[in-house]
């Protein structure tokens, strides 16, 4: 069959999705191996039967819910792309906030930075690339994620800067430790909002990326207990919750943090992110 042939098949198939039509581009460049501006400007080429069956494979996949960045082993974030797989939850758009956040702030400048709960190492490395003189420590209590990360870090070169361990939240952080900022994206939904997130990221995603309790936001508290607790020091303190957290996210900032704090709203006009000033 050829190319042309092929994103109009794949299109077909994949016409219930919003995107299928951006899918089937992307699977079957993919496929092939080549940028998906190849495909247009050699959509007459002729594509081998064991790559059409492939692609008919891949197609399958994605109709039944598998998100693509679990097939293709890609996601861009921040202008950069990380490999994923079913071991670390998917970065998304809207926490590329955080990593705008967190190099406002530094301004350029050196810095110490702690990464929560890292997860694929997207928010590490993006702040690592964004800022030469920062050094970053990105935590995770998954090693399996943890594994993920360490792909990430090589791949874009920054070793020598990010630095990744194993730990639940602050376990491994000692008492009056300074950061320049703490960066976190915990997970955040809970057991009363189970009923709302998609199929895909239910059935695909790591369930210990995703929820946070019964209420959702329990991890923060307990993030936030250890940050007291162990009077861990920070010029700024960042994360990401939920839709419809914005209330209890308050509540909880206004418990542990006064008025030092403020939520600030995405591109969207959703209120999705926090932000405490030491």
């Amino acid at each position: 069959m050829k190319i042309a042939e092929l994103l109009q098949k794949g299109t077909s198939f994949l016409h219930e999705r919003k995107t299928g039509l951006l899918e089937s581009e992307v699977l079957l460049a993919y496929v092939l191996g080549v940028g998906r501006e190849y495909l247009f400007a050699h959509s007459e080429d002729l594509v081998d039967g064991d790559l059409v069956a492939l692609y008919e494979k891949y197609l399958d996949r994605v109709s039944d819910g598998e998100p693509l960045a679990y097939i293709t082993g890609e996601k861009e974030f921040y202008g950069l792309n990380f490999y994923v797989d079913k071991r670390v939850l998917i970065p998304r758009p809207e926490t590329e906030a955080l990593v705008e956040e967190v190099l406002k702030y530094l301004d350029g400048g050196s810095g110490k930075v702690l990464d929560v709960a890292t997860g694929s190492g997207c928010i590490a490395v993006s702040v690592a690339k964004g800022c030469d003189e920062c050094e970053v420590l990105a935590l995770d209590l998954s090693e399996d994620a943890l594994d993920v990360a360490r792909l990430n870090v090589e791949q874009h070169g920054v070793e020598d800067r990010v630095q990744l361990a194993i730990s639940d939240l602050l376990d491994v952080i000692d008492e009056h430790e300074e950061f320049d900022v703490i960066v976190a994206n915990l997970p955040y939904i809970g057991e009363v909002r189970n009923r709302f997130v998609d199929a895909a990221t239910f059935d695909y995603e790591p369930k210990m990326a995703l929820f946070g309790g019964e209420g959702g936001l329990e991890l923060y508290e307990k993030m936030f207990l250890e940050l007291s607790g162990k009077n861990i020091k920070f010029g700024l303190l960042v994360g990401e919750f939920g839709f419809g957290q914005s209330d209890e996210m308050a509540a909880l900032l206004n418990r542990f943090f006064v008025d030092r704090w403020q939520i600030v709203k995405d591109l969207a006009g959703i209120e999705r992110m926090f932000v405490v000033r030491g």
